[in-house]
């Protein structure tokens, strides 16, 4: 199964998001947009859709909600046409009928929809709301800071989600470095995100090629 790298824009400013999309855009076609609300997660990052709109990158957007409300931010970005995947937390929902309106609302509005777990929440937490889902979205650390050690019980879950839904995308976010990332994508996950091992290289070009040539 071929895997996908996204890079992840967890940023503080408008400058530090341009700054960062500009280093990455033209290796890119998508990237993932860090949403933190301060509440959800104790970190509040830059994500003012007016500002994203105003930029002239070519590739499109998808969203990690790690907030408390996450319709309240889907309706100021569900009119950008540049984001193509809303992700939001199953932690952050009151009961299961949430989850179900949110994703309702979501696919109605013609995004796809993933529905993200926080390390300690097991699968069949989520089970019931696969076959209305395009994607689940493990974390595979505490959400709220780059530069964390993967949680190796993560993989655990993309063997079983890939095993029991062959067809779902599985996406990982958080951990991820050259020396795991070959375990990683042989898990099951066929989208890799990343922020850390990206941007935090002294040669962005050279490690986006080390990273393909050992996942695929």
């Amino acid at each position: 199964m071929k895997v996908k790298i996204v890079p992840t824009l967890l940023t503080h400013s408008f400058a530090e998001f341009k700054d960062k999309l500009k280093k990455v855009e033209k290796y890119f076609s998508l990237v993932q947009i860090d949403c933190m609300d301060n509440k959800f997660v104790k970190n509040k990052t830059f994500y003012e859709v007016n500002k994203v709109k105003s930029l002239k990158y070519k590739g499109d957007y998808e969203l990690h909600l790690m907030v408390l409300d996450p319709l309240r931010e889907i309706k100021k970005w569900e009119k950008f046409n540049k984001v193509k995947k809303m992700i939001f937390h199953y932690e952050a929902a009151k009961n299961d009928d949430e989850i179900f309106n949110l994703i309702g609302y979501i696919k109605k509005r013609k995004f796809k929809v993933g529905l993200a777990i926080n390390p300690e929440t097991p699968v069949k937490k989520i089970e019931k709301f696969i076959p209305s889902l395009d994607l689940v979205f493990l974390l595979g650390v505490k959400p709220g800071w780059g530069g964390q050690i993967l949680k190796p019980s993560i993989l655990n879950k993309a063997k079983f989600l890939r095993k029991n839904y062959p067809r779902l995308d599985i996406e990982i976010d958080g951990g991820v470095n050259l020396k795991n990332i070959k375990q990683v994508a042989l898990s099951g996950v066929n989208i890799i995100s990343t922020g850390t091992l990206i941007f935090k290289s002294e040669n962005i070009k050279q490690t986006i090629n080390q990273i393909k040539s050992l996942i695929n």
